[in-house]
């Protein structure tokens, strides 16, 4: 299994600015020089957008022995709904706002990350406590049935929730209303950032759980990595366009509404000066019979030929 990871990680405990952070964790290339900022962890909030929702139902049967026509006691029937999610960076209020749009980059690599996906599943009780984790991982190549194949970098929210709560959001994605969904994620394990003082920032490094991102750091220091997740909003938010009545200055006035059809290019009878109208009937009057005379001519030297 081949990791794509481009830099070295290394643990730094001598900051310039000591008073605004005791750490960080720098990027190092092949030369032994440091690439980019300080990195250290990011505990503001940050929003996701879900761009497609799928409700699935997941029913699994193990260890059936059949005895008799009859599956046997040992038989495990396991039944799970899940609500699955793609992701993207950003709430709808960051589009037109660049500085409100975030980049996420794996650590060691420059590699923007586009696979980020959310799970919403039910507790067992309603006793429970709702709660949210994270999870990811490095792009990497391996072996399948003598090929290749590379998977993306990516990064997934678990969001663990009362089974009420859950067949609540459940019967709001099967309504067939619109559903704008969106999470909001605060204190990430494994989320980071240049040190700013800002509330909101552009750019994000992910460590993964996973032993591939290689940090050494001292005993005394437990190092923040994919998983636990300090806050979690979810925002469902429902609704239907509703037909807006138009403005007084551009309502149709009644009389202009009940105006009859008048296609371009023929006066309309009623706006025609009454002696014109006559000459208009006699002209048309002489020209059917002209028409009627050429008719007959053309009739009668067909007959002689």
């Amino acid at each position: 299994m081949e990791y794509h990871l481009d830099r070295r990680l290394r643990f730094f405990d001598q900051p310039k600015h000591k008073s605004l952070y005791s750490w960080a964790i720098n990027e190092v290339d092949k030369a032994d020089q440091v690439v980019g900022d300080d990195q250290i962890p990011w505990g503001w909030s940050l929003y996701f957008t879900a761009t497609d929702i799928v409700l699935s139902d997941r029913l699994v049967v193990s260890e059936a022995n059949e005895v008799e026509g009859r599956l046997s006691q040992t038989a495990e029937v396991s039944h799970r709904r899940t609500i699955t999610a793609k992701l993207r960076p950003g709430a709808e209020r960051d589009a037109d706002d660049w500085h409100r749009q975030t980049t996420y980059r794996m650590f060691g690599t420059d590699r923007a990350i586009s696979d980020f996906r959310l799970d919403i599943l039910p507790l067992k009780s309603e006793g429970e406590i709702e709660h949210c984790r994270a999870w990811g991982a490095v792009s990497y190549t391996f072996e399948n049935d003598f090929r290749e194949e590379t998977t993306d970098d990516c990064v997934l929210f678990s969001l663990m929730v009362k089974p009420s709560t859950f067949e609540r959001y459940a019967h709001r994605i099967i309504s067939g209303t619109e559903v704008e969904v969106i999470l909001c994620v605060g204190a990430v394990s494994g989320f980071y950032s240049s040190w700013s003082p800002s509330i909101s920032t552009r750019d994000v490094k992910v460590l993964a759980p996973g032993g591939e991102q290689v940090v050494e750091v001292p005993e005394s220091i437990t190092l923040p990595r994919l998983g636990a997740v300090g806050e979690a909003t979810l925002y469902l938010n429902a609704g239907r366009a509703k037909k807006l009545p138009s403005p007084s200055h551009l309502a149709v006035p009644e009389e202009r509404q009940a105006m009859p059809a008048i296609r371009p290019g023929i006066p309309n009878a009623q706006s025609i000066d009454p002696q014109m109208a006559k000459l208009l009937a006699s002209l048309k009057s002489s020209l059917n019979w002209i028409i009627g005379l050429l008719a007959a001519l053309v009739i009668a030297t067909l007959l002689k030929s």
